[in-house]
């Protein structure tokens, strides 16, 4: 979500006009993120979300626009994905494809404000789309697994000397080996991103989950350790947030117990996940601190480091599993 390719207004009309819209009445960059180039459109009286995907094949783009699909007819609260007059889910703008979302309205929290009443409604929403999941066809492997991580660890050895970065590589060595060992167990269409920011509420209610570009096919248990990293982290691993987390996801699902086994090892697994790539984005970019909205990769280091003094055990009892 960074500002990777800069758009001028003729080439969001010519976009728009691909969905059958007129001319925006107004835009606005939005660099927060790492990722894609997005902007906020205003057009014919309504607002939408532009996003135009950076270095993404088109088979990724058809998961998340299949993705969105699913879940609009299942009525899960997810953003409309707006399709073109014959029915596709993107256009492509400048050889990349663009997408283009309603907006969905709802407020965004701090990390700060996730008290444990929202987690508990995050994991009933995370229990529902797992819930669902038995009723998806399509397929997506996951493409932050650990050969994309260890690719993003060989980048560390090219990057400018770094105190900080040469003092964190030995725990995410050690913990990229033990990923080589994560157990099978259930799996489904996951979201894989489910922080914080993509979330918006109506007061106590869940009003959408958004960013589905991550979202793939794989354990359930890889969703909850990405979940319970992002809500129940504040200072340190909240276990009242945790706890509710847990116990919202088991008031609408009741998760087998392959997948309970499974989360403390993808719990560790997300840490170093997120670590690695926030190194990825925001240290080997080009782009300037104008375009690019700098998130903190020792935020991870530390949840990493905390569920490795946790052990099994600790999680456990932190979780409530």
């Amino acid at each position: 979500m960074a500002l990777y390719t800069e758009l001028d207004p003729a080439e969001i009309a010519a976009a728009l006009a691909a969905w059958g819209l007129p001319p925006p009445s107004a835009t606005r960059p939005e660099p927060k993120g790492s990722v894609n180039t997005n902007h906020h459109v205003w057009a014919g009286g309504d607002r939408y979300f532009f996003r135009l995907n950076e270095g993404k094949r088109l088979e990724d783009v058809a998961f998340e626009a299949e993705v969105h699909r699913f879940l609009e007819e299942a009525r899960f609260p997810v953003p409309r994905l707006v399709r073109t007059p014959a029915g596709e889910g993107w256009v492509t703008v400048r050889g990349k494809p663009a997408m283009l979302f309603a907006y969905a309205p709802g407020e965004e929290i701090d990390r700060d404000a996730a008290e444990p009443a929202r987690c508990r409604r995050v994991g009933e929403a995370l229990g529902h789309l797992h819930d669902l999941a038995g009723g998806f066809q399509a397929s997506r492997a996951n493409p932050y697994g650990p050969a994309r991580v260890r690719a993003w660890l060989d980048e560390l050895a090219a990057l400018p000397g770094d105190r900080e970065l040469d003092a964190a590589r030995p725990l995410l060595e050690d913990e990229w080996a033990r990923a080589g060992a994560l157990p099978g167990a259930p799996r489904g269409l996951v979201h894989g991103d489910l922080f914080v920011d993509n979330v918006l509420w109506l007061g106590g209610r869940v009003a959408a989950v958004l960013d589905w570009e991550m979202s793939c096919v794989d354990p359930f248990a890889y969703d909850l350790g990405v979940a319970l990293n992002a809500w129940c982290w504040v200072d340190g691993f909240r276990r009242d947030r945790a706890h509710a987390l847990l116990e919202g996801y088991r008031a609408r699902r009741r998760p087998e117990p392959e997948t309970i086994e499974a989360v403390y090892p993808y719990a560790r697994y997300a840490a170093l996940r997120f670590t690695a790539s926030r190194i990825h984005a925001f240290h080997g970019t080009p782009l300037g601190a104008d375009r690019l909205a700098w998130k903190d990769w020792r935020r991870y280091r530390d949840r990493l480091a905390a569920l490795r003094d946790l052990g099994e055990r600790g999680f456990r009892e932190l979780a409530g599993l």
